[in-house]
């Protein structure tokens, strides 16, 4: 009787362990369908090798000198805006402050040398002279000769009187200049002026002389150019208002520009 007891006992308990398993499995299976799989642990038994000092995992030296060329780049960028900040602007009315020699004094002195400025100071010993390097001091023993040494330069004369045409409305006045400098004159323009008996000025106008084309930088094209030694007739024509004063004489202003 109890060994067949036992038996039954067994029996139920591996039925038990049976349905674990095979809950287990269910269970396995649902979590694997529902997408959740663990994954597999893989147990390395060896150990990874250190680097040494010799083999790194990138190349530094590159690096470093890739980053010095930046640096050195910076390094001249800001040595730049140090120099300009350095210097000061200069605007034009500083610059109309700054004396410049005309360079109108030609000095031969005694050894052959030939200094050319403006002299802005003698004395019976010396002579101080202002050069586009700055001001020399030159003793009067070694001074040969002195001559005025202008840069060229035009110059615009009438040539004559100008001839009057006298109008009820108006007058016509014709002329001819003439550029007896050493360098053209461009944009010449003649200046009529009438004065009363009073010396009132009673009325002006102007205009530009004839002379040659010229074409400038910036593109312009004149006829008021004079070249040197050449001459410019001119005509100007001055309203009169009904009534006015008459005219006693008349007086004329001639401008111009230098060439660059």
């Amino acid at each position: 009787m109890k060994p067949f007891f036992i038996l039954i006992f067994i029996s139920f308990i591996f039925a038990q362990n049976t349905d674990t398993l095979k809950l287990d499995s269910t269970t396995v299976n649902t979590v694997q369908k529902e997408g959740t799989e663990f994954p597999e642990v893989k147990i390395e038994k060896n150990k990874a090798e250190k680097l040494t000092d010799e083999n790194f995992f990138f190349d530094y030296k590159d690096d470093l000198q890739g980053l010095q060329i930046q640096i050195d780049s910076l390094k001249r960028v800001i040595r730049v805006m140090e120099r300009k900040r350095a210097i000061p602007g200069i605007n034009e009315e500083l610059l109309n402050l700054i004396r410049i020699p005309e360079l109108q004094h030609r000095i031969e002195l005694t050894n052959g040398t030939v200094v050319i400025g403006e002299i802005i100071e003698e004395s019976d010993l010396e002579i101080i002279i202002q050069t586009t390097l700055g001001q020399l001091s030159i003793d009067k023993d070694k001074v040969v000769n002195i001559e005025e040494e202008r840069p060229p330069a035009p110059k615009i004369e009438l040539m004559s009187d100008p001839f009057v045409s006298v109008y009820p409305d108006h007058e016509e006045i014709t002329g001819m200049v003439k550029n007896s400098g050493k360098a053209r004159a461009d944009f010449v323009r003649i200046i009529a002026k009438l004065w009363t008996p009073e010396t009132e000025l009673a009325a002006l106008d102007s205009a530009f002389a004839s002379g040659s084309d010229q074409e400038y930088s910036t593109g312009v094209i004149s006829d008021t150019a004079i070249e040197p030694g050449a001459t410019a007739n001119f005509i100007i024509t001055i309203p009169l208002e009904e009534g006015s004063t008459a005219v006693e004489y008349r007086t004329y202003d001639i401008h111009w520009t230098e060439a660059d």
